[in-house]
């Protein structure tokens, strides 16, 4: 996510999907448990996975990737990587490195980008919430020996929402390397995507995703969470493939990041899903049609600017209803 310092000025919608006052639905101030982030192996269930992040905002799949597709990633990505600059503010880490448009770089991410588990699980957390939901943002990041901390965050702070909220992104966090104490494992507090806007996480409630190389770890938009340091001798990277609502500016603008003479090479799966189709009826139309017309030859599209399918999959979405959207407070 990039650095945003205007938003501490900013007027924050207030969304009513999660009742404040109901004990099931925000955290205990008083809970003194110890939190933790649930691991599961390669074969769990979308269901499962869907529940845990309802409930704790976190999970682990340890092992998603075998070590074929790994050793493909690592030969069609590392190039880049090396030959990235290093981070010019505190934010992106001034001794780490970083990398986007990654679906244009390497064909392994593209089919990591459509993996079917995290499909099923985004049609459970941004599904009911959007008629299509989009990738959000591509990006590799390398934490390089004497990196330090970074500040801990919400990835739904690029859209001003009070939190909670309802997911608005779900990152996908993967492990390019294996992920340790000691080289930077990502800092998650669990529980996080159910506290108030003002609260922030204490020491004792961070918990680092320590995890295999190949393992994937997942939060929505409302989990404080971030880089730790790097204190080993070693390289920590990781590969983020987040989705986020079709109907909200993604972070990455895939469309540039991908043009038509690239993206026609895609599954049309993805080409969809990167922004290449409807966000919902009468959204990101090209010409009054859809926008996969542009990839396919002679496709005049109807002309509708939307499709029957999306006008009946928008009366079953659940609507979130805002709250007070102008004044103080």
């Amino acid at each position: 996510m990039a650095e945003l310092p205007q938003f501490a000025k900013s007027k924050f919608i207030q969304v009513n999907e999660i009742d404040l006052n109901d004990p099931a639905s925000v955290d205990d101030p008083h809970m003194t448990e110890v939190p933790t982030i649930t691991t599961f192996d390669r074969n769990v269930s979308a269901a499962a996975l869907i529940a845990e992040l309802d409930s704790n905002g976190c999970a682990i799949v340890e092992h998603h990737v075998d070590d074929a597709r790994m050793r493909q990633l690592h030969a069609e990505l590392q190039p880049y990587l090396d030959a990235a600059p290093l981070g010019r503010t505190e934010f992106a880490g001034r001794t780490s490195r970083r990398r986007n448009g990654l679906l244009a770089k390497s064909e392994a991410s593209c089919e990591l980008a459509i993996d079917p588990l995290m499909l099923a699980v985004c049609d459970g957390v941004l599904g009911p919430h959007c008629v299509n939901y989009r990738l959000h943002v591509t990006m590799l990041v390398e934490l390089m020996p004497g990196e330090v901390r970074q500040e801990i965050h919400r990835d739904g702070e690029v859209y001003p929402i009070r939190h909670p909220a309802p997911p608005m992104t779900l990152a996908a966090f993967w492990a390019y390397t294996e992920f340790t104490e000691e080289n930077g494992a990502t800092l998650v507090a669990p529980g996080s995507h159910r506290w108030p806007q003002e609260r922030k996480p204490e020491a004792h409630e961070l918990v680092q995703a320590v995890m295999p190389k190949g393992s994937l770890l997942l939060y929505t938009s409302s989990v404080w969470h971030g880089s730790e340091a790097n204190r080993s001798e070693s390289v920590r990277t990781g590969m983020g493939l987040h989705y986020s609502l079709g109907w909200l500016r993604q972070e990455e603008n895939q469309v540039l990041s991908s043009p038509p003479e690239v993206a026609r090479h895609f599954p049309e799966r993805l080409q969809r899903l990167i922004g290449y189709d409807f966000g919902g009826p009468y959204l990101g139309f090209v010409e009054q049609g859809n926008p996969i017309g542009l990839l396919r030859d002679g496709d005049d599209g109807d002309f509708a600017r939307t499709e029957p399918a999306l006008n009946a999959q928008r009366e079953t979405i659940e609507l979130i209803p805002f709250g007070k959207v102008s004044g103080d407070g």
